[in-house]
Order: C-alpha cells, then structure tokens, then sequence
C-alpha cells in the first residue's frame, strides 16, 4: 500500500493567515472561526520567508530564509479560500467589533507563490500610497 501525502491538508477551508495580532484581535477572530468555518494561523516572525501557499499548508516548493520583526509591520489579515459574500461578511463583522488590523488581502494566484514577508511590506506600501492620498 502506497502512502499518500496530501497536497494541501487545507484545501477549500477558509484560512485566515494573522500576523501581529493584538490578543483582542486574535481572539476576535477566533471567536468568528465556528460560524465561517475557518481556520486561523498566527505567522510567526521567523516564517515571513515561507511563501503564502506554504502557510495554508500546501506542499510546494519555494521560500527563503526571511525573518520579519513585527515592529516593521502592522497587524495583517491575509484570507484563502473565503466566498466574497463571506470576506465581505467577515470584514464587516471585524469592522463592528472595532478591530484595529490596518493591513487586509485576500490570496490570489499570483500572491500564493510570494513569500509571506514580502506579501506584507507590498501591502503596507500599498496602505501608505493610498493614506497619502487620502491626507
């Protein structure tokens, strides 16, 4: 009997992947994982170099050494596998509760192969450009 080894353990699950969560936020979304049916991991300084695909458990190649010091970067909400009605949902209901997660994005093809790290400094320049132009 061969062994299988699952490609992705997570497949079609909703994920949220958190990073620099503020334990009222964490706990926030914990308290939301029941009615989304979502999984949420908290991505440790140390795996900013494992590329988007690999933190939602897909066994691909690719990463690289990167070490993240949460102090460069806001808290961040990256979503997989989410129905828009549902990102929509979640993002209101964060909105509600009075979440402070200044960085959000949902995974796209071109983002899953990005090493997370990088994934989050794209992100917070996209932020700054866009507060700029707000101010």
């Amino acid at each position: 009997m061969k062994a299988h080894i699952a490609r992705n353990q997570n497949a079609g699950t909703p994920m949220v992947l958190a990073w620099n969560l503020p334990n009222g936020e964490r706990g926030m979304l914990t308290g939301m994982s029941a009615s989304f049916g979502m999984k949420c991991r908290v991505v440790a300084p140390e795996e900013a170099g494992k590329t988007v695909a690999q933190l939602l458990g897909e066994n691909t190649p690719g990463g690289r050494e990167l070490r993240l010091d949460p102090a460069s970067c806001p808290p961040a909400i990256v979503l997989a596998n989410f129905k828009d009605k549902e990102v929509d949902r979640l993002l209101a209901m964060l909105k509600q509760a009075g979440a402070q997660i200044p960085l959000k994005a949902v995974v796209t093809p071109t983002s899953r192969s990005w090493p997370f790290g990088e994934l989050l400094m794209h992100l917070l320049q996209e932020h700054r450009e866009f507060t700029a132009q707000k101010g």
